[in-house]
């Protein structure tokens, strides 16, 4: 592999990483089904 093709790989998976951490599309809605069905702390560990 070329070196170019490593740093191309490490950025797309170092921004895709970013983008699902700060993106409150990807978790809140698991926030709000947990409280919606009074879920325990059990349930979503």
């Amino acid at each position: 592999m070329s070196g170019e093709f490593v740093a191309l790989v490490g950025a797309a998976g170092s921004l895709g990483f970013i983008h699902t951490v700060l993106g409150p599309d990807h978790y809140l809605p698991f926030i709000v089904l947990a409280r919606a069905g009074k879920w325990s702390k059990k349930k979503y560990q």
